[in-house]
């Protein structure tokens, strides 16, 4: 089970504020902080244009910026990244308004493994919707063996179709 908190998080015309919640084998659901219904989530599909796009980081030291905009490219994602903070990308992946989130190694810290709360919950939100989650060598990610996945290096975070194409690329 995954439940995300995005306060600051909206999509068109809409109030910020957004929950998402997903248990293993029963789907992602996505409600306004204000209140109303939960409504089903699902990834976007690959011949959305329009969100097919990616995200990532603000802060430019959380990541491999330059590759992660080739890796997009190559993946076929031509429009420019959208820059959101937190578990809001597995959000934005979730309810289908992004089709990629990459989290690479930055060059400036090699060593770096990624904090398993910075990622379990969005995980689960995402597979639940029908992505797909991997590290960059496409091995699951191990949430279980330490507080930092020390087996898994990078996160990729992928509606699922192009997820091949993004592990490729790589």
């Amino acid at each position: 089970m995954g439940v995300l908190g995005c306060p600051a998080l909206a999509f068109g015309d809409n109030e910020p504020g957004l929950m998402f919640s997903a248990i293993r084998g029963q789907g992602t659901t996505m409600q306004s902080l204000s209140g109303g219904a939960a409504q089903s989530t699902k990834v976007v599909q690959p011949g959305d244009t329009e969100r097919l796009r990616f995200v990532e980081s603000v802060e430019a030291s959380h990541g491999d910026q330059e590759r992660q905009n080739a890796v997009a490219q190559a993946a076929g994602i031509t429009q420019p990244s959208a820059r959101m903070d937190s578990q809001a990308k597995y959000g934005a992946l979730a309810a289908g308004e992004a089709a990629l989130y990459l989290r690479l190694p930055s060059p400036k810290y090699p060593n770096y493994r990624e904090k398993i709360w910075d990622h379990a919950a969005g995980a689960i939100v995402v597979e639940e919707a029908g992505g797909r989650v991997t590290d960059m060598h496409g091995k699951p990610l191990d949430f279980f063996s330490a507080a930092k996945m020390m087996d898994n290096r990078g996160v990729v975070v992928s509606n699922g179709p192009i997820h091949d194409a993004v592990l490729s690329a790589l």
